[in-house]
């Protein structure tokens, strides 16, 4: 395509680039992208298999209105207050498109999840970063920026730190705007901020499907807020935003406690046998809430990514400051401990 056809806020834009995702059944160790290492719920597969019909030929509900109802039933809240979107990225994005205009600044801290910045240039919106001093530790600076939208992810990726709820509060209270708090991975975390709804009218909590309920191939994710904030949301998605598999998807797992509560103690458990054994070897571990752990290896992390890679073993690098030289690494089944653990005893 002619450069000159492109709009001119998007030159020399750097898009986000997903996690490396190899053709399925060859044998690879896939720690790169956070997905769950436990199937779904069978009762999910049955009702996914009971809905692919000859009614797929019809649109879905455009609210989403099934899905919708169970998430609200789950969380005790009125269906106004939940909105569903094409995985947790498009919520996201949905905040863009509501919120912040062309102009217009989004505050988040930093290191954070990546996204945020190309979709600031995509909106021809303007970042406005704040440095964490400390992985742990949510930035005070964040609170009075005046930005009309800001985004708090908690747990945090990529280190899978956990911000105080006191000082996420502290935050919330003191923005003039929405601020959107990203829960994606707060399953496996100790608490929520989902107190909040109760005394804040300007939160939004964006949760996922694909990481504690194993549906990240379906791609659906769910907001909750207050009526006014789901409404804006509501205007400016896309008609059919989610598809009728997803939505019989999300509205059975979101039911299914026994088989979600399963995945999540396996993924803790298995998390701190992963970060006890990474220690051992030598790395850095930041203590994590999240399906993932943060390490900075002994050796060159990138000598370390590319030797596991030839060993059919993907985690993910980051190579710009302040986290150059770090590896997030997904957690994983017992089996796919023992051969990464088995692949850094060779590297290393």
């Amino acid at each position: 395509m002619p450069k000159g056809v492109v709009r001119k806020a998007l030159e020399g834009f750097q898009p986000y680039v997903p996690g490396e995702q190899p053709p399925d059944g060859e044998g690879w160790i896939k720690l790169n992208t956070n997905e769950s290492p436990l199937p779904p719920s069978p009762k999910v597969i049955a009702a996914i298999k009971e809905a692919a019909t000859d009614a797929l030929r019809l649109y879905p509900s455009p609210t989403a209105a099934p899905a919708r109802e169970a998430i609200a039933r789950k969380f005790q809240l009125d269906p106004t207050r939940v909105t569903v979107g094409n995985g947790g990225d498009e919520l996201i994005e949905l905040c863009f498109r509501a919120f912040a205009g062309a102009g217009d600044t989004v505050a988040f801290p930093t290191p954070t999840y990546p996204l945020f910045e190309p979709l600031c240039r995509l909106h021809e919106a303007a970042p406005s970063r704040h440095p964490t001093e400390a992985f742990a530790e949510l930035p005070p600076s964040l609170g009075p920026d005046p930005s009309p939208l800001k985004f708090i992810v908690n747990p945090n990726s990529p280190t899978g730190a956990l911000f105080e709820a006191r000082d996420v509060e502290a935050a919330v209270a003191a923005s003039s705007g929405v601020v959107a708090i990203d829960e994606a991975y707060v399953d496996f975390a100790p608490r929520s901020a989902v107190d909040l709804l109760n005394t804040h009218d300007n939160v939004l909590l964006l949760r996922t499907f694909s990481k504690s309920y194993g549906l990240a191939g379906m791609r659906i994710g769910f907001a909750l807020g207050s009526p006014d904030l789901i409404e804006a949301l509501d205007a400016v998605k896309d008609s059919y935003n989610v598809d009728r598999l997803a939505i019989v998807a999300a509205a059975v797992a979101i039911g299914d406690d026994q088989h979600h509560r399963k995945v999540v103690d396996e993924v803790v458990k298995n998390r701190t046998e992963l970060a006890d054994a990474l220690e051992r070897r030598g790395f850095e571990v930041v203590p994590s809430a999240a399906n993932f752990v943060f390490v900075r290896p002994p050796k060159p992390a990138a000598e370390v990514v590319a030797a596991l890679r030839e060993r059919k073993v993907l985690v993910r690098h980051y190579d710009r400051e302040p986290i150059a030289g770090w590896i997030r690494v997904t957690v994983g089944t017992r089996e796919q401990h023992e051969k990464l653990l088995g692949a850094l005893k060779e590297i290393l």
